[in-house]
């Protein structure tokens, strides 16, 4: 009896540390959470709507060709996705991980996400579980429109202070690296 108050009591704990670490305290950003969405969704009409101008027309290209899907490749092999957190981190930080045209953009703003995928075949890109990368969002006739969404090193981002500070995002590394060529 003691020890399944003692798992409870830990199983408590556990779900307090890890709310608390993702909690979102950030304005909404809405651009952030319908990308993520739509690819949930598989809603694919409207992901090219949330890519600035001079990606769109590769995003289009992308998600119409067939061999890419029956492929899994990319955004075909997700699965699912789940937005667990999200949060804005510093330009002048994040610029370091980015091209330098990026500086040049109107207003960027970068985002560290923490996404849950499902996915068909885990690869360097996207692995079961959670992932962590940047959503890199520019203003684009008034709207927020995405650029860039890279990997970041994680390990960099959580000793800078940028980190969730979950257990899972400190092997994620690790965890992806298996999968790199």
């Amino acid at each position: 009896m003691n020890i399944l108050k003692i798992s409870l009591s830990v199983l408590v704990f556990i779900q307090i540390l890890t709310t608390t670490a993702y909690a979102k305290n950030e304005p909404r950003q809405k651009t952030v959470e319908n990308y993520i969405e739509s690819i949930n969704k598989k809603n694919w009409s409207i992901i090219p709507d949330l890519w600035v101008k001079g990606n769109r027309e590769e995003m289009i290209l992308f998600l119409n060709n067939k061999k890419n899907e029956e492929q899994k490749v990319g955004l075909f092999n997700i699965k699912e996705a789940h937005l667990i957190a999200y949060k804005q981190i510093p330009f002048k930080y994040s610029r370091i991980y980015l091209p330098a045209y990026i500086e040049s953009q109107n207003s960027p703003q970068v985002f560290y996400v923490a996404v849950n995928y499902k996915v068909y075949k885990e690869d360097k890109y996207h692995i079961n579980g959670l992932n962590y990368f940047l959503i890199v969002t520019v203003l684009e006739e008034s709207k927020r429109k995405i650029i860039l969404t890279p990997l970041v090193p994680v390990r960099s981002v959580i000793a800078d202070g940028y980190g969730f500070g979950t257990p899972d995002e400190r092997t994620f590394e690790e965890r992806r690296l298996k999968f790199v060529d």
